[in-house]
């Protein structure tokens, strides 16, 4: 009877062994046994989201079957209060050391965009808006007032850094502006390293500004922001046809005379040294040449037509210049024109 009872006894202890050991194997797989994935799935995790309702929703997303053996994992692990908000793709399914992986580090989903150089504050925000990033209004609001409280300027124009950028797809309006006024400071501070005095960041933005427009080429923005510096330097109207198409609003191919005498501050035709601020948002290259012109004595440039410019030193080398640009110009249009 003894014997019976101890083989009783002795069959259950390896029963709950077994079960024991079958249990640890099988949370084990679910733990760390990587799972071909048949799918994947986007999740996201709002700020302030427990261990808890995350596991519930990945169950619903069909991530795991077993949500509170993933609230489980995390505890063992220490990890159930590192989880971090964001928009995540997970595979379905996973095991609970993949998922934990992504969402404990935040490998939040993200979207690339590109804000080419020279581009108005209005192009930036439609751009955006197209892209689905933001609303146009919403982001131009919020700009002006990020901008007026970082740099105590009332136009956004130069501060919106123009650049390649990544960021996570649920990053609301103000982080995308930030993220754009972030990048141009850390430009600034990169251009400005080896000065002994910091120029006026307002007055070289705005240089810099004219001369991404009016340059077409990388190449050239140096020597045309040598030819401002040295109008400015002498007193002389900047006559930039840039800063007059921004003060008329619009895009033009040709300038009328009526057109430079448009009454407005930003028309460099009638009044003399910077406009009041930028016209554009100049990326690095245009500020780079603002910061450093080119030392030279040209005082005029006139359009080539192919992205270059003629440079001269007085006003009739330039007048020449000008009646040989247009006739160049006409003869590629017509060779047999006389």
């Amino acid at each position: 009877m003894k014997t019976k009872a101890r083989w009783i006894l002795f069959s259950l202890l390896a029963l709950i062994v077994i079960s024991a050991v079958a249990i640890y194997v099988w949370f084990n797989q679910l733990s760390y046994s990587s799972i071909d994935p048949t799918g994947e799935v986007t999740l996201k995790i709002s700020p302030g989201t427990g261990a808890g309702e995350v596991a519930a929703l990945l169950s619903e997303k069909g991530v795991t079957e077993y949500p509170d053996l993933f609230r489980l994992f995390l505890k063992l692990e220490g990890l159930d209060s590192e989880l971090k908000a964001g928009t995540y793709r997970l595979n379905t399914p996973a095991c609970f050391a993949d998922i934990a992986a992504v969402l404990t580090t935040g490998e939040v989903l993200t979207t690339r965009f590109t804000i080419p150089e020279g581009l108005q504050a209005a192009e930036i925000a439609t751009r955006l808006e197209q892209q689905g990033l933001c609303d146009a209004g919403e982001f131009l609001n919020l700009a002006e007032q990020l901008v007026a409280e970082r740099y105590g300027v009332d136009s956004v124009e130069g501060y919106l850094y123009p650049e390649t950028y990544e960021i996570a797809v649920d990053v609301d309006t103000a982080g995308l502006v930030r993220l754009l006024l972030d990048q141009g400071d850390r430009v600034w501070e990169e251009l400005t390293a080896d000065f002994s005095k910091i120029p006026d960041r307002h007055r070289t933005l705005t240089l810099a500004a004219v001369v991404q427009a009016e340059g077409a080429g990388f190449a050239e923005f140096s020597r045309i922001a040598g030819v401002f510096a040295n109008r400015l330097e002498r007193g002389m109207a900047l006559e930039s046809c840039a800063t007059v198409l921004f003060a008329l609003g619009e895009h033009k191919q040709v300038l009328e005379y009526r057109d430079l005498k448009v009454e407005n501050p930003y028309n460099t035709y009638q009044n003399a040294g910077l406009p009041p601020g930028p016209i554009c948002n100049p990326g690095r290259a245009a500020l780079a040449a603002a910061l450093n012109p080119d030392q030279h004595d040209y005082l005029f440039f006139v359009s080539n037509g192919d992205g270059t410019h003629t440079f001269s030193q007085t006003l009739a080398q330039h007048n020449a210049a000008r009646v040989t640009t247009r006739e160049d110009r006409a003869a590629a249009v017509d060779p047999e024109a006389p």
